[in-house]
């Protein structure tokens, strides 16, 4: 019962932040669209899309790992930590280095860019992830909305200054950035005093693990 109610808890909270992240980005094409031409913000749209979906999964995949598993050692812990860090480095780097590629291939210069961008999500997400699932595990909600709150809004001050500055498809994935980046960074904040990653790893034992998890 009671992993069933944190379960619970954590798909509210989970839901919640995403709703949030999807206003302010429904906020951040109603701007975009007064100054981008079509063609320009239907690649935004994608864009945002495809970020929304990387986050949300992201989130609710590896904080049920850690939600319904509240006696993993630090040593389990650190290899789940470690192993997300590195498969995270590997999509970037695919990402990073096919965005070209990809984007002469439908034509799109701006697309190869904007592809360089997405992939840094990749790096930063990780970081967090983990001192978030912590946070839910024990419950504390509130200073979970307050880093989504403050994440956010300091995402769309950055996507508004962009703007200003030089209006272009890229504002609203440089706010994207700056959300993600003040977010694991807050998030790292709350977590470290519960747990810090020991220097290891083996990827027999993370297979195990993640395995174990599932």
């Amino acid at each position: 019962m009671a992993i069933r109610e944190s379960s619970l808890a954590s798909a509210k909270w989970s839901i919640l932040s995403s709703i949030k992240i999807i206003g302010i980005g429904v906020l951040q094409l109603s701007l975009l669209a007064q100054i981008l031409q079509a063609n320009e913000l239907n690649l935004l749209a994608i864009a945002i899309i495809g970020l929304l979906i990387i986050d949300t999964l992201a989130d609710r995949g590896y904080s049920n790992a850690l939600i319904r598993n509240g006696n993993l050692s630090v040593r389990d812990q650190s290899m789940l930590y470690w192993g997300n860090m590195l498969l995270s480095l590997v999509i970037f780097a695919v990402l990073f280095t096919g965005s070209d590629l990809i984007g002469t291939f439908l034509q799109q210069p701006e697309l190869a860019i904007m592809l360089e961008m997405v992939s840094v999500i990749f790096i930063i997400i990780p970081q967090g992830q983990h001192y978030r699932a912590i946070l839910q595990r024990e419950k504390q909600y509130t200073r979970i909305a307050f880093t989504e709150t403050v994440s956010v809004l300091f995402g769309l001050g950055v996507t508004l200054f962009t703007v200003w500055l030089t209006p272009s498809v890229l504002c609203a994935i440089w706010g994207y950035l700056a959300m993600a980046s003040v977010r694991m960074l807050i998030y790292c904040f709350y977590g470290r005093s519960s747990f810090q990653p020991e220097y290891r790893f083996n990827l027999k034992d993370y297979s195990r693990i993640r395995a174990r998890t599932q």
